[in-house]
């Protein structure tokens, strides 16, 4: 794994840890689970939309991509295998 994607998992992992810490209680289903996730997927395309449209900060569009990957994390820890 190169610096710059070493660096993007850490971001990740820093951002499932503030989620887990900031909202403890996570749904015991698996479609609540993903519907989080979703939530965050769909706040992601917002903010690309906003980015190509209106020219809203790209930033925006990173950190929206940063908390839906947090989400994927944390319904795949949470599978219960």
């Amino acid at each position: 794994m190169g610096k710059r994607e070493e660096s993007l998992v850490n971001i990740i992992l820093a951002e499932l840890r503030r989620a887990e810490a900031k909202y403890p209680a996570w749904p015991a289903d698996l479609i609540h689970q993903v519907a989080i996730m979703q939530e965050e997927s769909g706040e992601a395309i917002r903010a690309a939309l906003n980015h190509v449209y209106h020219g809203e900060p790209l930033a925006d569009v990173r950190g929206e991509l940063v908390q839906t990957a947090a989400m994927c994390l944390r319904c795949l820890k949470n599978l219960g295998e």
